[in-house]
């Protein structure tokens, strides 16, 4: 969004909030937020710990469905969507993060745990989340307590347990773009210590991209873009019928067919397509029909549906040894298939017919051992982690012959692999193939297997000074990691994609060293020292594959302040950091205008990066809540040396690393006679962000832009012997079209219009 509609859009969110100001001026305080950020369950202004936390109820009001709903709620967390899947994102926290988030031979900066289970892969992470009792994001390094791949932090989702008494929830929605969804839980009563839990989640919407033209052609399929279909299932079973035993299992399972977003093309209105036709449109707008640069019509692209299955097990077994010691087991097992199709629509210009089909079988599997316990005045935890996964991933590529040769004839130059395009057949290095309709380019196949174990611990300790104020923690963590991976191809002449074979081991020790002081019984402050590292590994879609990169290390100074102020009214949490991460992985496009599919990752000096953050809530009045939320980052990029051996250090940036980002809230509960009435409002913001770290060839970056959500809901109404809600609820308000991810400086996808729709909620 340009930055002159800023203050329209934050003037509209503030006389949204302040509009309901009026009226009850009798004071509350705000609720205590219990969190388990480090393995024991305590507050979240006692947690050291720079982090936000959203309850069931504020991710209801926020009309919360899947994961990336959550990357407008913390500004310092950064979800882009994946170009080639429309169910997967990558995730960033201050400016740490990895874009090429589909890929199996290259780890994730954010770790994501699903009840204390990690999750190595974020395909599926959009399935919807219907069950959540609580998600924690903490922010920085958290090598320590949660090892590998979690340099820039943590996203915890925490669903929520049986409760052993007979109950059912129904949720029924229904919007614009042909959208429904269903949501039904199911408690069944405690039978003799054992409690059942059952979720079942139904939802639809039709693609917001019509995908249709005169060159279709019969019987292949032309799905619109952005569609989604999503099918799940949870069963939750908790036995405590024994004293000092608590026994844990889950079992989630999710079906998505769904479409990708879509590429339009906003390059120059210069130049051909392959088959000589002129590029004479070009589309700096959002676009919810299909058209083609070379003419500017409305035009089809060859798109099937892609396929999502996710499923998992989980097991936690608790058994207090005495008071003061528990002994923890946590037992994870998931499992996915994805068979994702994008078709980039012409989007590059002259080699924007590109069209590829991923498929992805990944399995892991991790076993945790925790001895958590506590003394007169110490507080510890320690543990064994271990941790496999294997998975293969194929890449098949095609090209739409009905976009480079109109007679039906298809012609390669076998001297370099591309469409001769007009060419004659015959004419002098051109073959007629006779392919057939989309033509097979080629496919190649990475098949990876991981394994990795670590022993570690931390422990809190109050020293008998300072009338018993400071807390001091030391964590340490040692971690062995080894990954092997090969990349094999098919036999054809101009596949680019060469085999090769690819490896990395580490031996790595973390540590976390904190000094907790509290000021008084409200405001508490914190000097923290901690480390991380992400794993080595290799490009899936480098030239050469046989060049590994090895491990990212990261340090991170951190000063915070936690209070709760005017009576426990105002919550106020702040923190300052300052990070450097050694041998930084950095994305490489050789050629991102012309061959954008080319990309490897490598190491690459090291960055200094720094940033303020401000949590805070504040109850005005009775039954209502305002929320700030903002963050600040910049940073340095440090002997930024890139395979060709040139350096670029001028010329290379963070990804996905806005220098300010913000949002703000506003929850207000009217009491009816028949019910509460409960309004919800946020505007959320983000400063312009780099899609491509290296600029040699142009800014590739997103502008600013912001949001605008709400939901109105009639609550707590008694009716027909259960409690019902009614709701209206909307996100982009102010239809905010700015495009939110570039490949190549031409193609473009763009924020979803606004969407809308109405819910009803019963339960007994």
């Amino acid at each position: 969004m340009p930055t002159s509609n800023a203050p329209r859009n934050l003037s509209l969110a503030i006389m949204l909030a302040s509009g309901v100001i009026a009226g009850n001026t009798v004071a509350q305080e705000l609720e205590e937020i219990l969190v388990t950020a480090q393995k024991r369950t305590e507050s979240l202004q006692d947690t050291p710990i720079a982090m936000s936390a959203l309850n069931a109820e504020a991710i209801e009001a926020m009309g919360i469905v899947n994961a990336v709903d959550f990357g407008l709620t913390s500004p310092n967390l950064q979800m882009p969507a994946y170009p080639f899947s429309n169910n997967n994102v990558a995730l960033f926290i201050r400016g740490i993060g990895n874009a090429d988030s589909i890929v199996l031979t290259k780890d994730h900066t954010v770790g994501v745990y699903y009840d204390g289970v990690y999750a190595a892969r974020s395909t599926g992470l959009l399935a919807d989340l219907s069950d959540l009792e609580r998600v924690e994001i903490l922010r920085g390094p958290q090598g320590t307590l949660y090892g590998r791949n979690t340099t820039a932090g943590a996203v915890n989702f925490i669903n929520a347990k049986p409760t052993g008494e007979l109950g059912f929830k129904q949720i029924l929605g229904a919007g614009n773009y042909g959208s429904w969804r269903s949501v039904s839980h199911l408690n069944l009563d405690d039978m003799g210590g054992f409690k059942a839990k059952a979720t079942a989640t139904f939802s639809d919407r039709d693609g917001w991209v019509e995908n249709e033209g005169p060159n279709a052609v019969p019987g292949y399929p032309y799905t619109d873009y952005y569609e989604r279909e999503t099918e799940g299932y949870r069963i939750a079973l908790r036995y405590d019928g024994m004293e000092r035993l608590l026994v844990d299992y889950s079992y989630d399972y999710s079906e998505q067919t769904h479409t990708p977003g879509y590429f339009q093309y906003g390059g120059p209105a210069v130049g051909a397509d392959p088959a000589g036709n002129p590029v004479t449109n070009s589309f700096n707008s959002r676009l919810e029909e299909t058209r083609t640069p070379t003419g500017g019509g409305e035009f089809a692209y060859y798109l099937p549906a892609s396929e999502t299955e996710v499923q998992g097990h989980n097991l936690t077994i608790s058994f207090e040894l005495n008071d003061a010691m528990t002994l923890k087991s946590i037992t994870g097992y998931r499992e996915l298939e994805d068979n994702a199709s994008q078709n980039f629509s012409q989007s590059f210009g002259g080699a924007g017919t590109l069209q590829t089909n991923t498929l992805t079988d990944h399995d892991q599997f991790s076993q945790e051992f925790q001895l958590i316990g506590s003394g007169e005045r110490l507080n510890y935890v320690a543990g064994f982690y271990y941790f496999e996964e294997s998975g293969d991933q194929a890449e098949k590529q095609y090209l739409d012959r009905s976009l480079v040769d109109e007679s039906g004839i298809f012609a390669i130059d076998l001297t370099n692999g591309m469409p001769c395009g007009g060419a004659a057949v015959g004419a002098p290095d051109c073959t007629d193939l006779g392919l057939t309709f989309p033509t097979f380019l080629g496919e190649y196949v990475v098949e990876t297997d991981v394994e990795s174990w670590a022993l570690f611990g931390q422990t809190t300790w109050t020293p008998d000074i300072l009338d018993d104020r400071l807390d001091l923690t030391l964590g340490l963590r040692y971690t062995e990691d080894d990954r092997d991976a090969t990349r094999t191809f098919d036999s054809w002449p101009f596949n680019s994609f060469f085999p090769g074979a690819s490896g990395s081991e580490e031996e790595v020790v973390d540590y976390t060293l904190i000094a907790d002081y509290d000021i008084s019984n409200d405001v508490s402050t914190y000097a923290k020292v901690s480390t991380g590292f992400r794993s080595g590994g290799s490009s899936r879609n480098a030239l050469d594959f046989n060049q590994a990169f090895e491990k990212e290390d990261l340090i991170s100074y951190e000063l915070g302040v936690k209070s709760e102020l005017m009576d426990r009214r105002l919550r106020l949490n702040s923190a300052v950091f300052y990070m450097q991460v050694d041998d930084i992985i950095l994305d490489y496009l050789p050629d991102p205008v012309n061959n954008p599919q080319f990309v490897e990752a490598f190491n690459s000096g090291d960055a200094d990066i720094w940033g303020l953050e401000i949590d805070s809530q504040f109850v005005v009045a009775q039954n209502l809540l305002l929320s700030f939320n903002y963050a600040y980052l910049d940073y340095d990029i440090n002997d930024a040396i890139f395979p060709d051996g040139s350096d670029r250090t001028d010329s290379t940036e963070l990804l996905w690393a806005p220098e300010h980002a913000w949002a703000i809230g506003a929850d207000y509960n009217v009491p009816l006679s028949m019910g509460e009435l409960r309004f919800h409002v946020d505007y959320s913001w983000q400063d312009e962000q780099f899609a491509l770290a290296n600029t040699d060839n142009g800014e590739f970056k997103v502008d600013d832009f912001g949001m605008v959500n709400a939901r109105l809901s009639l609550a707590s109404v008694e009716l027909a012997g259960g409690d019902w809600q009614f709701a209206l609820w909307g996100k982009n308000l102010t239809d905010e079209d700015t495009a939110n991810y570039l490949i190549g400086g031409t193609a473009f996808t763009y924020m979803p219009p606004l969407m809308w729709g109405a819910e009803v909620i019963f339960e007994f």
